[in-house]
């Protein structure tokens, strides 16, 4: 249906274009932005005198039309220098721009890669994110953050109050792919979600794909977000200490020879003494920790060929009051070899490896255990770009993933009397391969058109039950056991997934853009929390459990003036959702043998509208977004045990329709910023029991529809005053000051019930953080 919808679209679209001629004769700007040391820079902002904007794509490559004469351009990247040229066209051409690196010690132009939308492009729902915009924002506890920033933009809501997991546009957490230097990250949180894996201070760009999605993405159903970390600095080493109220954080970069630069990051949070301060007795009573390192090299032995290598690791400790402690870590490894045939054609080939691991010790006297779990991921990739057809930047190439899930192993310790278990581990293969082509048809129409084949394969050694036709899957209704050795196919899924977009150019300022998307996922969370935590269980895709499919529609309307002060978007979709999971009541979701026993198999689909304006320039920047959507699931089975809300659609745990977020950021005088950022959003749907009865002896709660209510909204507002960088001597000194929450909303996290003896149990909300949390940060540059 989706599909047949937008090629009306783009057919009417089509019609409309080739019934205009264009007015003058129209030359083709191409070329390449690179920086001092020949590396290809993505995101690079382009202002074109005529008023026409462009960034450059991941190869650094960008492409314009303009009419015949000499146009001024201005190239601006962050943490680099502007740089400004004429070029005159009365034939297609082709150039290069360097950038080089600011120089700190003389007074220049601020120029900060902001959050452009680019209406001349095809792309759409994509967001590129400023890293110096992201550290003014107001901070939880003085550390700038990555998730939490995400969560201000269009159709992303967070996962609740301290979290730093997110939903976009209707989608659960695990459905959404998120890279740090292209590896995959399992679990981004530190702390539960009070902070994100990644370190403010080295980071090079982060984007978010919402929809119009390249074909050279996929493996998850709702979002990717692409973080990348900046290479080391060629000229010279400096150093970096940074401090806030529960982290501290050192850095250095630099050259190693001539051709080699490095980047190294340490960071570490022990929070206790903080902890004691929130009102929730939970919090106050727990503890924890985490610390983490980033490692990046570059080699580049010559103009056409440049190897690099980035590592991370991070652990963390938490431990609740009840005498359980959590410990879960990311060791995370990419190795990327570049290589440049030609000015035309580039091509890489990167190899990855993640592992993500958990332990849970129980401390409790005759409960103790150790329970293990995690994933391993081994990927090799490869990729090309070819630039040398006029009119077409064509992107192709392929992947290949091999999946290792450890989904438990209980040890009993000391004087438990536990039973240990260990769950059988998960073995899958995924292979891609992919192409995808930008379009320039003429001024006003551009096409950007991708398709994507997946295949997926569940390998043994694996055991697996044959369940009674006819009645609810459980262990009673297991009539048969089935082996498969190693390596043998358990089960293969495979698929298309074609990928389209058309940009209509109304005026040089304005454009309609259509988006059609299918993606598929054969990995998935098994979770009935908000956010990610380390008792979560990984799954494949197996013959029980079949891969999640996404369609996506999207149509949106895309202006901003001729200076690029200011920007106006405003983007409708419709997503079909398939093979959603959702569980039985009383799911027992931890250590399950026959897990798809418990789980509950249907359809779902989401919907919204989303308009955002910003103001980029002047002592007064920002953006106001809003967004109003659905997220509904619909499981009817086969039997009534199989069913949720008699068969009817009921809102999915992340439905949260109504979603305003404020953000403005003033230049009060010389080096100081004001900033303020507001967020309200619809409470999320929750399951509460509206009666409770009594059966021998016992009080039993009688549940509503699934997620039939809500919890109160939520509403909140930060507030922060940075002291912009300031160089004095060869030392460089920037700070702020913050304060979360600053009129103590206490935001419900949950609903919990409270027993008092002969009366029915309350319900109650949770709040995790109910009062302002005010912090310091400082960074130290030489």
């Amino acid at each position: 249906m989706l599909q047949r919808l937008f090629l009306v679209l783009l057919f009417f679209v089509s019609q409309q274009v080739l019934a205009q001629q264009a007015s003058e004769r129209q030359y083709r700007l191409s070329g390449t932005v690179k920086g001092a040391w020949g590396e290809r820079l993505e995101g690079a902002f382009l202002v074109f005198s005529n008023g026409k904007t462009v960034l450059s794509d991941k190869q650094g490559k960008f492409m314009v039309s303009l009419p015949a004469g000499t146009h001024e351009v201005t190239c601006q990247y962050i943490g680099m220098a502007p740089f400004r040229e004429s070029v005159t066209l009365n034939a297609d051409k082709e150039v290069e721009f360097t950038l080089i690196n600011r120089n700190f010690d003389l007074k220049v132009v601020e120029v900060t890669a902001r959050q452009v939308t680019d209406q001349n492009s095809t792309h759409m729902g994509s967001t590129f994110i400023d890293q110096k915009l992201m550290t003014r924002m107001p901070k939880l506890l003085g550390e700038a953050d990555v998730l939490r920033t995400v969560t201000s933009l269009p159709g992303v809501v967070s996962a609740g109050e301290g979290t730093s997991g997110f939903f976009v546009r209707g989608g659960s957490a695990d459905q959404n792919l998120v890279l740090m230097d292209d590896a995959p990250l399992f679990n981004a949180n530190h702390l539960f979600g009070f902070f994100s894996v990644y370190n403010p201070d080295i980071l090079k760009s982060f984007v978010l794909h919402r929809s119009g999605i390249s074909a050279r993405y996929g493996s998850r159903i709702s979002s990717i977000l692409d973080v990348s970390l900046r290479d080391g600095n060629p000229d010279k080493m400096q150093y970096e200490i940074g401090a806030s109220p529960i982290t501290g954080k050192f850095s250095m970069d630099g050259p190693l020879s001539e051709k080699v630069t490095m980047l190294a990051a340490v960071r570490g949070a022990y929070p206790n003494y903080i902890m004691k301060l929130f009102p929730s007795r939970n919090i106050q009573n727990s503890s924890g920790h985490f610390y983490d390192g980033n490692l990046k090299l570059r080699y580049k032995p010559n103009e056409n060929n440049s190897l690099s290598f980035s590592g991370y690791y991070s652990n963390d400790g938490f431990k609740f009051p009840n005498d359980t402690t959590y410990q879960w870590s990311n060791t995370l490894g990419s190795l990327k070899w570049s290589h440049l045939f030609s000015n035309n054609f580039t091509g890489d080939v990167t190899l990855i490896k993640s592992i993500y691991k958990n332990k849970v010790e129980g401390l409790s006297t005759g409960e103790e255990f150790e329970l293990n779990s995690g994933v391993d991921l081994t990927q090799a990739k490869i990729s090309f770009g070819y630039f040398g057809m006029a009119g077409h930047q064509i992107d192709f190439g392929g992947e290949s993933s091999l999946y290792v899930i450890d989904p438990g192993d209980l040890v009993p310790s000391g004087t438990s009397s536990l039973n240990s278990r260990t769950l059988q581990q998960e073995k899958g293969y995924e292979q891609i391969v992919y192409i995808n082509d930008e379009i320039t048809l003429n001024e006003k129409l551009s096409l950007s058109v991708g398709l994507r084949f997946s295949h997926f394969s569940k390998l043994g050694p694996a055991t697996t039950y044959v369940y009674a036709e006819g009645e609810p899957r459980s262990e009673q209704a297991i009539i048969d056991t089935l082996y498969f050795g190693s390596g043998n196919i358990v089960k293969s899924y495979q698929g298309l997934e074609p990928r389209a977009s058309v940009k209509y150019s109304l005026t040089p300022s304005s454009s309609i853009k259509i988006g059609y998307s299918r993606t598929r996922q054969y990995i998935q969370l098994i979770s009935n929390t908000a956010a990610i935590t380390p008792v979560d269980v990984w799954k494949l895709s197996n013959q029980h459990i079949e891969p999640q499919i996404a369609d996506q529609l999207s149509i949106g309307y895309f202006k901003a003036d001729p200076e690029s002060m200011y920007e106006y978007n405003w983007e409708v979709y419709y997503k079909k959702l398939y093979n959603q999971v959702d569980y039985k009541d009383g799911a027992t979701l931890l250590l399950n043998p026959s897990l798809e026993s418990d789980l509950l198999f249907g359809d779902g689909y989401a919907y919204g509208s989303e308009w955002m304006i910003k103001k980029n320039l002047g002592r007064l920047r920002g953006w106001v977004s809003l967004t109003y959507s659905r997220s509904m699931r619909q499981i009817k089975g086969a039997t009534e045990a199989e069913t949720i809300n008699d068969g009817d659609p009921y809102p999915s745990n992340y439905d949260k329709p109504v979603n305003l977020n404020i953000f403005t950021d003033y230049h009060l005088w010389p080096n100081w910023k004001f900033s303020a950022n507001f967020n309200y959003t619809t409470g999320r749907p929750v399951t509460l029991a509206d009666s409770w009865y009594w059966y021998q002896g016992q009080i039993y709660a009688n549940y509503s529809g699934r997620n039939q209510e809500r919890m109160p909204d939520y509403h909140r507002l930060d507030v922060s005053l940075n002291r912009e960088p300031i160089k004095k001597g060869k030392v460089e000194y920037s700070g702020g000051i913050s304060i979360y929450n600053l009129y103590g909303r206490k935001n419900a996290y949950s609903m919990l019930y409270q027993h008092h003896y002969g009366e029915p149990p309350s319900a109650y909300k949770l709040s995790i953080i109910g009062a302002p949390i005010p912090s310091v940060n400082v960074n130290v540059k030489f």
